[in-house]
């Protein structure tokens, strides 16, 4: 009896121990972003970024500028609807992307002709003093290698906007900002880091997997996909072949 009274705090104050750790981690959790239609944005699944509010009109595609070699991530400002993309979180065991959480972002709506990866980067050399959101990023291997390729998803007004401020190095200090609209002397919309007017925007979630080439190219890129050759002349051949060995047989 002396011992069962003895336990009894040691019990009590483990119980309320694993609590309020729960309760803690439970905290520390982000809650999910949602799409268009309330459900949890989910890893690997396609999603059209649409933009939110008057003036803000174009769905995300790619484009390039300046004659150089380097796509960037635009608006399209002729459809709201642009291509489709996948988000996936720092962790790779987290099937929801959340608030305020490190994730790639790629276009999985198209490839590039000539082997260039579709995740978002940042690239700081096309425009001088400017961040912008292009594409040849490395997805995954979170640290200082990889910062550039890190973005995050907050809570905007009654919407949601991109972020980039990445937090997969501790001990690197990067440039953080709200990602808007640059505005191109050619009237082209390019995405960059540090705008005072975020771009506003909502997912829509899409069942869409064809895959599709993309006809933006550099100067002479080297095509990753082969021509089909015709199978015609091929065909003839082989039906002399045959033809010539019956004859023979006869």
């Amino acid at each position: 009896m002396e011992v069962t009274r003895f336990m009894a705090p040691f019990l009590l104050l483990s119980i309320l121990s694993t609590t309020f750790f729960s309760l803690l981690k439970a905290q520390n959790v982000s809650e999910p972003v949602l799409d268009d239609s309330g459900k949890a944005v989910q890893t690997g699944s396609n999603y059209y970024v649409l933009p939110v509010g008057r003036g803000n009109n174009g769905g995300l595609q790619v484009d390039s500028i300046r004659n150089q070699n380097i796509l960037v991530v635009s608006q399209n400002t002729k459809s709201s609807i642009g291509g489709y993309l996948q988000f996936s979180p720092v962790d790779p065991k987290e099937n929801t992307v959340r608030i305020s959480t490190d994730m790639n972002v790629k276009f999985t709506s198209m490839i590039i002709t000539y082997n260039l990866s579709t995740v978002w980067t940042i690239n700081t050399d096309l425009i001088p003093q400017r961040y912008l959101v292009t594409l040849g990023g490395v997805e995954g291997n979170p640290g200082r290698e990889t910062l550039s390729n890190w973005f995050k998803i907050d809570k905007y007004e009654d919407a949601y906007k991109f972020v980039y401020c990445p937090g997969v190095c501790e001990t690197c200090r990067p440039f953080c900002g709200d990602i808007g609209i640059l505005v191109e002397p050619n009237n082209k919309r390019v995405l960059f880091v540090g705008s005072d007017q975020p771009l506003k925007v909502k997912f829509q979630y899409t069942k869409s997997s064809i895959t599709v080439t993309n006809n933006t190219s550099p100067p002479s890129p080297s095509a990753s996909i082969p021509d089909k050759q015709p199978t015609g002349p091929f065909v003839k051949v082989v039906i002399c072949m045959v033809i010539s060995y019956l004859i023979k047989v006869m």
